[in-house]
Order: C-alpha cells, then sequence, then structure tokens
C-alpha cells in the first residue's frame, strides 16, 4: 500500500513496516473536512481512494480552492514536517479512504532519511506555485479568464484525448469551479454557457470538452 507513494519507494523495509504498523486507516463522506486552516498538524495524511481539495476562505467569506489533491497522493506535509499550524483546509471532494500516521512517527523516519524530506518539499513546491498562481489569477484576471485559466489547468492534469477534444476526466461541479475561480456559481454558470456557446467547449459524460484547446489558449 505504502509502496505505491512515490515518495516512500525509497525507504528500506523497516522503516516501511514503522510506518505500516503506526498508520490509521480512516473514511471520509463527500464533503467532510479532514482537517481545517489553523490546526495542529498532529498526522501526515495519505490519501489512498478518493480526491481532496485543498482550500482558503477569502476575505469575504467565500472558499477559494488551491488544488486537488488525487490518490495516491499525500497533503499537509510542509506543516508536519515545518511544525506549523495547516495552513489551509482540506475537505473531501468524494468519499475518501485515508492513511493517516503520527506526525511523531513520521518526522523520526525523515530523520534517518534525509532524501525523503528534500523529495517531499520539493513536491510541496510545485504546489506552492501553482497554488500561487491560482491566487495571482483569482486577484489579477476577469472571470472568464479564471473560469478559462482553470479549465486549461484541470485539462493539464485530468485530460484525455478522444476524437472531438479533450476531455477532462474529472467531474466538477460548477460549485467547485467557481471555488477554483473566486466567483459566485451563479457566475461560473454563465460564464461555461458563454464558452459553450461561443464553440470553446461541450459536455461528454456529463464531464467538461474542451473542443479546441488552441483556440480556448488564445482566450487567456
Amino acid at each position: 500500500m505504502l509502496r505505491d507513494l512515490s515518495i516512500l519507494k525509497n525507504l528500506n523495509e523497516e522503516d516501511i513496516e514503522t510506518l505500516e504498523k503506526n498508520i490509521k486507516i480512516v473514511k471520509f463522506k463527500k464533503r467532510e473536512t479532514i482537517f481545517s486552516e489553523g490546526q495542529e498538524p498532529e498526522w501526515f495524511y495519505i490519501l489512498l481512494k478518493g480526491k481532496v481539495k485543498i482550500s482558503k476562505l477569502s476575505s469575504d467569506g467565500r472558499e477559494i480552492v488551491l488544488e486537488i489533491v488525487d490518490a495516491p497522493d499525500f497533503f499537509g506535509a510542509l506543516a508536519v514536517i515545518k511544525n506549523f499550524p495547516y495552513p489551509a483546509n482540506a475537505i473531501a471532494i468524494e468519499d475518501c479512504e485515508l492513511g493517516k500516521i503520527p506526525s511523531k512517527v513520521f518526522l523520526k523516519i525523515i530523520k534517518k532519511n534525509p532524501h525523503l524530506e528534500a523529495h517531499i518539499l520539493h513536491h510541496v513546491t510545485v504546489r506552492l506555485k501553482s497554488g500561487i498562481e491560482s491566487l495571482k489569477n483569482i486577484a489579477l484576471e476577469d472571470v472568464t479568464s479564471r473560469v478559462v485559466y482553470q479549465l486549461l489547468k484541470l485539462a493539464n492534469k485530468y485530460g484525455k484525448i478522444t476524437p472531438e477534444g479533450v476531455l477532462i476526466d474529472i467531474k466538477i461541479t460548477k460549485q467547485e469551479l467557481a471555488e477554483m475561480t473566486g466567483t459566485t456559481t451563479e457566475t461560473a454558470i454563465r460564464t461555461i454557457s458563454k464558452l459553450k456557446k461561443m464553440g470553446y467547449i461541450g459536455e461528454l459524460n456529463k464531464k467538461i470538452l474542451i473542443k479546441d484547446i488552441r483556440a480556448m489558449e488564445s482566450l487567456f
């Protein structure tokens, strides 16, 4: 199970066994909060099944999604390593199964394996850069550009080539898209409808289809 996570592949059997002895398997229903911004980092989380969104609340109370985490992957690691409160919220997008390891146990493994910390920090840096780009986009761009940016970002991560175009092979609700773009659900719906009427996107099996990826890129 733990070997499926790329960051743990180089650990020796003893360390893997230590993690497996201490891991606790937990399940979260869709929309359940796994941890909240400001909570102390008592656990290192590994997502085994499902999807989790990492989000923050804006000054006016709107939820802004910084990233989506897919299984198998980890999250909340920087707070554990640097020992500061979780800087964002983690919420299940769909029913999820997670493994959580006590922070003290995980930190002992990291001390024995400096390469593990380096690998995690590199992974986290890439995520932070993506999150900062999303926040910058929300702050500086109009709603249409923000929606286009997020659709292209999702297509890059989940895109599947089809005869009709690039299918974003994940079900994203209008509310979730609104949270990713810092707008209201109603505005996200209107923007999606506009892009459909303009012929840039469509739907396939209740998922968003980008009909012409190059044309979409020219909008952003």
